[in-house]
Formats: C-alpha cells, structure tokens, sequence
C-alpha cells in the first residue's frame, strides 16, 4: 500500500508537469453523515445559429419555420439534456487566471553609490496631454440609464457577422470544422414549435421543451418556430443596389411570441425555391423588409435634375455680407410593371446631410439613413415618382475684401432690397474713390523711384567729370532741378497718404455702422 501510494503520487506529479494549463482541484466536504453532491462546471462552447424557411403564397398567410443550430463541441454526449439558448451580446472577455501574480517591486539605490545620469529634456507635453483628453473624454463612466439604451441601440442595430455570445460568459473558441458533423435530431425533427421565449434582462432566451440527446462532436438542428406569420409582398428599388430592376422582397411581421433573432431565411413561392434572405434580429410584433431575389418583371428609370441656384435673401451687418442660397433638385422615378398583377414598389433615397424634403412633404417611410416611397404599380402602365428635395446655404463675406464686380453683381440681383443696393452702391462708390487715392500715390512713388535711378546715373557720370566742364554744370543744374520735383512729390503723396487713410478709415466706419 505504501509503494502503491507513492508510485500514485509520482504519477500525478509527472501528469501535472506535462500540461500547464491544468490544475488539480481538490473538493473538501464538511459536515458529517453521507449525503448527494453535485458539482457543476461551466463549459465554452460555439455561438448557436439560427436558420429559417420561408414559405410564400398567394392565397395563404406566410408560414415560417426556424431552427436552432447548436454544436456540442465537448468530448462528453449529451444525453437527455435540458437546453436553454441566449440571444444577446453580453460583454466577455478572458483572463489568465493560472498563472501566480507577483506585485512589482522597485529597485531602490543608495545615493552613496548612484551617480547622476546626463540630464535629457522632452518635447512640449500639448500632445501627451491631449491625448490624455482624448482618453479621459472616451473612458468617462456610463449611466446605468444611457448604457441600458445603448445597449438596445446595439442589439437593435448590429452587425450581423459580428454577433457574440457565449453561456459562460467567455468568449468561445469555434471548432474545427472537420470535427462538426451535422446531424438532425430525430426526435425534434418532426416536431413543431418546441421553444418557450422569456426575457432575461437585456437578453432573450429559448428554453426548447423536449429534451436533446447529442454526441460529443456532432450538431444539431431544433426548431424553434413553426407556424403563420403576417406578411405583404413588395418589390424594393434602391438605385445603388440595382439601377435597372428592383428586389422581389416581403414585409415581414414577427406576429410570433418569440423572439426571432438575426439568420438566413430560405424563401419558396408557390412551391419553388425563390432565393435566399437574411433577417436581423425581430422581436414581436416587430416588422422588417426582407428581399430574396431581383423583379425581372418590373423595371425602373431614374433620372435627376439639377435646378439653378436661387438667391434667398443678403443682409449686412458690421461690414459682412450675409448671403443665403437655396440648391433644388428634382429626381424622377419612372416605374413600368410588365406583370399581370398590381405591385406595390417602394423606392429607397438615401438621406442627404443638409438636403430637406419638399415634395412629397413627408415619405412613406423613414429609416436611419434612407427614404422610402410607396408607388402603387398597375400592370402595363407607367408610374411615376417625383421627389423634390432642397438645399440652403448661407456664406459670410467681408465687404472691404470684394472686387467692385461681385458687388456689383449682387446690385443687378432682383432678391436684393433697394435698401441693401444702395449701400452697396455707397460702398462701391466708396471704395472706387479710395481706389483712384492709391491709385495716383502709387503713381508719384514710381516717380520718385525713376528720379532716384536717373540720380545714381547722373552721380555715376559727374564723378568722372572736371568740376569747370559745360557738362558737369548741366548735371548739377539738373540734379538741382530734380531734387526740386522730388520735394514737391513727397509733399504731394503725404497729402494723399493722409487721403488715403482718412478715406479708409471713412469707409470702415461707414462699414461697421451698417445694418441693413
């Protein structure tokens, strides 16, 4: 027994050392006299998939069927077993929780033995403390309240191919796909409806009623929803999506009491396969628009219109002109129905930052970044759709930096006030008087400019002269006669200097006192 023990022991030992990713646990039970003990353990597993069968007809009502699609990736069967499926996107993450974790010490030197490091000086701490804002602003704590809404928001409006969940609460790991055979269970097969739907907080669960029997590796397929649903056939055209022909699809009402959650949907029409959809998640009484396949019968012609530009309105204030413009345009949706029977189109625009509807005045539906409009489509004869849409702009421009033409142009404008042309017509007038200033003061120091090279010549030519040559007295004489015309333009262009800015400084003023 002694030897038996402790080859026991040496084995453990050795079997612990081959796998760090596992610890034994031992389990102690106190208390006295024999009783039962369960333990449980929690176990990741794959995200369950949902698929679904759409029948359709024109006599009866839509009937729906879907299936849970479920992967016991285990190496223990299921026999018997109660299943409870979650659908929702919980928060999950991982964590070492194996390995031993140490606090982190620092290392303390003496001052006796440290000397001192060359001193090294950084950049401006504007970016590191920007960043920080950035960070702070993003890690600010949630209401309960805004985070419950959020979430709503998320599950409401997620994307498909990112849906997460597992029961434990850990992110899952998928299976190999050679170890996941798929394998109807025959009990549930021939079943119907066999999920009872309860909310669990901010999730929703099926609870399937008959218990399931699955082996370690294989998948599963339980229904979930067998019966009639409300339903309305219409066509859908989204001009980015198909420019000619728009989608064959229905309007699908979840008059179930189950929550149906987000998965393909095999559609047949009158017996026949008719294409393939994709829902995302629908709770009761809630409706969607699927599609499943392009209307070859009913063909669509778009076309838009650009309108002209129109001037609203100008006003000026402090020497800005405030300007307001209106851009309209006008698409035309022309629907030819070459089927037998009436067909209900929905025409999808998409929802333009800036641009408001005007005619029709409100859509027949709204969503988050798309109009639709209903045209009701009579066999063989053309429809037609008219939307009109429009644009206002308004534009800050400062009056002392237009050219006379622009401002003269927004005098011919019929839009504009005769109170707001004749100002411009005094700021013009204004501006063209101190324009002719500068103008001439320009022209006095080119002047002056052309003198002063004529000088340099003239200093140039005297200095290589005799003082008593007939030539030398004409240079001094002239030289005496330009400083004379130099005097005299200095004089002039501080007069105008003086203009000029008496001038500008009138027109500013006259500037900031308007508003009109």
């Amino acid at each position: 027994d002694k030897l038996d023990a402790e080859l026991r022991q040496a084995l453990a030992v050795l079997a612990s050392g081959h796998n760090s990713d596992k610890k034994t646990v031992t389990l102690n039970m106190h208390g006295q006299g024999q009783r039962a003990v369960r333990v449980g353990y929690v176990q990741a597993t794959p995200v369950w998939k949902t698929s679904y069968r759409l029948v359709l007809s024109d006599k009866d009502a839509p009937f729906l069927q879907g299936w849970a699609i479920v992967e016991n990736t285990t190496e223990t069967d299921w026999n018997d077993v109660t299943l409870t499926l979650v659908s929702g996107r919980p928060i999950s993450y991982t964590m070492d929780l194996y390995e031993p974790l140490y606090v982190q010490r620092p290392v303390e030197r003496l001052n006796l033995f440290s000397s001192l490091r060359p001193q090294t000086y950084g950049q401006d701490l504007q970016d590191r403390l920007d960043r920080e804002v950035a960070l702070g602003a993003g890690a600010r704590p949630v209401p309960a309240q805004d985070m419950a809404k959020a979430t709503r928001a998320q599950r409401k409006d997620r994307e498909r191919d990112e849906f997460r969940i597992a029961a434990d609460g850990v992110a899952p790991a998928a299976a190999p796909a050679e170890h996941l055979n798929l394998a109807l269970n025959a009990s549930l097969a021939n079943s119907a409806s066999s999920a009872a739907a309860g909310e669990v907080g901010e999730l929703f669960q099926y609870a399937i009623g008959t218990p399931v029997t699955l082996a370690r590796q294989k998948s599963a397929m339980l229904p979930i929803v067998n019966e009639t649903v409300q339903g309305e056939k219409v066509s859908i055209y989204n001009q980015a999506v198909q420019a000619k022909h728009p989608l064959n699809g229905l309007r699908l009402v979840n008059s179930t009491s189950l929550h149906l959650m987000q998965g393909p949907i095999t559609v047949f029409d009158g017996g026949a396969y008719a294409g393939d959809a994709k829902i995302e998640d629908l709770p009761p009484k809630a409706d969607r628009l699927i599609s499943y396949a392009l209307d070859l019968k009913t063909e669509v012609a778009p076309e838009i219109k650009q309108r002209p530009e129109q001037l609203l309105s100008v006003k000026i204030a402090k020497g800005t002109m405030l300007v307001s413009r209106r851009f309209a345009r006008t698409r035309t949706f022309t629907v030819k129905n070459s089927d037998s029977k009436a067909k209900t189109v929905l025409v999808e625009v998409p929802i333009e930052s800036g641009w408001t509807l005007v005619n029709p005045k409100e859509p027949t539906e709204k969503t988050r970044d798309m109009y639709r409009f209903a045209v009701k489509a009579e066999p063989g004869k053309p429809a037609t759709l008219i939307v009109e849409d429009e644009q206002k702009v308004s534009q800050s421009l400062v009056l002392a930096n237009m050219d006379d033409q622009t401002i003269l142009f927004y005098v011919n404008q019929k839009e504009i006030s005769p109170a707001v042309k004749a100002a411009l017509q005094e700021v013009v007038k204004r501006k063209q008087a101190l324009q002719q200033i500068t103008a001439e003061r320009q022209l006095l120091e080119q002047q002056i400019a052309g003198i002063t090279t004529e000088q340099e010549r003239i200093r140039q030519n005297m200095g290589q002269l005799d003082r008593n040559t007939d030539l030398y007295r004409r240079y001094v004489q002239k030289f005496g006669k330009q400083e004379d015309d130099v005097e005299k333009l200095r004089t002039r262009i501080q007069q105008l200097v003086s203009s000029e800015t008496k001038s500008r400084q009138e027109l500013d003023d006259y500037l900031l006192k308007l508003d009109i």
